[in-house]
């Protein structure tokens, strides 16, 4: 590629060529012409393309100066008015360096590209290889949190049904002494106070007697050993039971129960003694958190299966849905699935349990979850919707109660089936069995 003729004609013209192209560009163009060799061209062009991929700025783009370098050339060529032999000269001797340029130009753009490509490959390789390594050790540590997790789980329910269990012994010897006490005939007992303070204790036996329960229930339902005895009951029956039993609260609150016709139901395949607990829970839960003079409202209503209920899913077959509403302080919208969890309060944990009755009182927080554990127990569901909590403008709290017509119990709790349908109560059950919240 060495040619004089063209270097000095280059050389001449300097100054106009390099307001075509660049100064770099001239003087390599100028040196190759002089010396023959392309090295310093070569490189130069190189390194343009492979800013030029770097930059993404489009192969047309980075030949743009080399064109009108060229056109420039050819254009001043032919304004000389050289001899024809003489332009042909510069123009073949110009013509192998721009072909050169073009062709390491386009090649350098593509291999600059391409190794831009295996390098961006590389790195999403190597970053998608620490992602896996990162999600591995996240799961690794997660199974190691669930299996501590489970682990402690499995120790609360265990320290549940041990601590129920021995604490029942004791409480049953403590009821039958003030049992015995109380029906001896003690000479001064009314002087003394004794009879009392003997119905102190007893009420105080009972009362511990029913969180025991409670506590025994939680342990059978996270454990699935619940057992149950299915039968035919009327929910209409099921529910007078339930609310006559807890009359007295109704009126110690001046509480209002109405109670909607449904005797249309049809009778459902329940375990009655458990369909009482749950009915006795929703209601004392009404009782509590529904300030003096409000009204719990119980409705019901039979529902066809496969489909959902307000978003929530049913299963196949027949299904009955009872409501309970009151005019309570509402629950907000974070505390909705919260009141269904063991021990959960949503007033101050620090306050002692203070009976069935009491407006916001306290309890252990076994209520709710066992209704809900022995109403899935059956294969129904049980959720509550509030607009929200207010203590001053009470919007109130609608807890919704679906059991299947047709029993379904949840797989791997022990069924036995009645012989005989009853009437939809428990006969046997005291008027103080009802628990609270």
């Amino acid at each position: 590629m060495q040619h004089s003729g063209l270097a000095a004609w280059l050389q001449a013209r300097r100054e106009s060529l390099i307001a075509a192209g660049d100064v770099a560009l001239v003087d390599n163009l100028l040196e190759t012409a002089r010396t023959g060799r392309c090295d310093r061209l070569d490189a130069a062009i190189r390194e343009a393309a492979h800013q030029a991929v770097m930059q993404e700025v489009p192969l047309d783009q980075l030949l743009r100066k080399p064109r009108r370098l060229k056109e420039a050339i050819w254009r001043e060529l032919r304004q000389e008015g050289l001899p024809d032999s003489q332009t042909l000269a510069l123009i073949e001797a110009a013509e192998p360096i721009f072909s050169r340029l073009f062709q390491v130009a386009t090649r350098s753009y593509f291999e600059s590209s391409q190794q831009m490509q295996d390098a961006l490959a590389s790195e999403i390789a190597r970053l998608h290889s620490e992602a896996e390594r990162q999600v591995m050790d996240r799961t690794a540590d997660l199974t190691r949190a669930n299996i501590e997790l489970s682990r402690l789980e499995q120790a609360k329910t265990d320290f549940i049904s041990i601590a129920a269990h021995e604490l029942k012994t004791p409480l049953t010897l403590i009821q039958g002494y003030a049992n015995m006490v109380r029906e001896m005939d003690l000479e001064g007992s009314r002087a003394s106070g004794a009879g009392h303070v003997l119905a102190g204790i007893m009420r105080g036996t009972e009362r511990l007697g029913a969180i025991v329960e409670d506590m025994l229930d939680v342990s059978a339902i996270d454990t699935n050993a619940l057992s149950l005895r299915i039968e035919q009951v009327s929910l209409s029956q099921a529910v007078n039971l339930v609310v006559a039993q807890n009359a007295a609260y109704f009126r110690e609150r001046n509480l209002t129960v109405h109670i909607a016709d449904l005797s249309s139901l049809p009778r459902v395949e329940v375990d009655s003694r458990r369909l009482h607990q749950i009915l006795t829970h929703l209601l004392n839960n009404a009782i509590k958190y529904t300030p003096d003079g409000g009204q719990v409202f119980v409705e019901g209503r039979a529902l066809p299966g496969g489909g959902a209920v307000r978003g929530n899913p049913i299963g196949s077959g027949k299904f009955v849905e009872l409501t309970l509403r009151d005019t309570g302080i509402g629950i907000a919208p974070e505390d909705r699935e919260r009141v269904f969890e063991k021990f959960y309060r949503t007033g101050k944990s620090t306050l002692h349990s203070s009976g069935n009755v009491k407006f916001k009182g306290a309890g252990p927080g076994l209520g709710l979850p066992i209704a809900r554990g022995l109403v899935e127990a059956h294969g129904g569901r049980l959720w509550v919707e509030s607009p929200g909590h207010d203590e001053v403008n009470c919007p109130g709290s609608t807890f919704y109660l679906v059991l299947p017509v047709q029993a379904a119990p949840k797989p791997g709790i022990t069924v036995t089936w009645s012989e005989q349908p009853t009437l939809g109560s428990n006969e046997n059950q005291e008027e103080d069995e009802s628990q609270e919240e």
